[in-house]
């Protein structure tokens, strides 16, 4: 008997916190094994990584907890140094851009726009302009909003798949 799509849907869904929840389990087993062995061997950054690491640690000294650069809609934020944090992979995938992720004031053109302008030869510094964030129109019941505008996030879409309408996620303004 052929399956629905919503039964599909349901049982990716199962699998996918059954698959979390494994990894979950493993990772949190390999972290203990490796801290046992840093202690057990008095191991440093230089003896896991080679010599490189101490002169990576002097040159990024102060950039970590940095200036947040990029946010996601939850206010995960990254410096934009280092790795890229999944939820900044996963917005890209979903059909953000980095700019569209900036936070204002923090590089860019979202910065260029905030910036404050004056006329030429006055002392008087003007204001910058606030960046507008947009209240949160849709829910998920779970913390993640959307205000509505731009690109549908991934859970407002899998929400739709899976049977629910855009009015059934609207935020109850009571």
């Amino acid at each position: 008997m052929p399956k629905s799509l919503q039964q599909v849907l349901s049982q990716i869904d199962k699998l996918q916190k059954e698959a979390n929840s494994i990894r979950a389990k493993e990772v949190a087993g390999v972290i203990s094994r490796i801290q046992e062995a840093i202690r057990h061997y008095d191991l440093t950054p230089a003896d896991l990584f080679g010599s490189t690491a101490k002169k990576a640690t002097a040159a990024t000294k102060g950039k970590r907890g940095g200036v947040a650069k990029y946010q996601a809609e939850d206010g995960r934020t990254w410096s934009g140094v280092g790795k890229r944090p999944n939820w900044f992979v996963a917005a890209i995938e979903a059909g953000k851009t980095p700019e569209d992720l900036l936070i204002a004031g923090a590089g860019g053109k979202a910065a260029e726009q905030a910036k404050p302008t004056r006329a030429k030869g006055s002392k008087r510094k003007s204001v910058a302009k606030e960046k507008r964030v947009g209240e949160p129109k849709y829910h998920n019941g779970e913390g993640k909003t959307w205000t509505g505008k731009g690109t549908r996030p991934g859970w407002f879409v899998a929400a739709l798949a899976s049977g629910k309408t855009a009015e059934d996620l609207l935020i109850n303004k009571n």
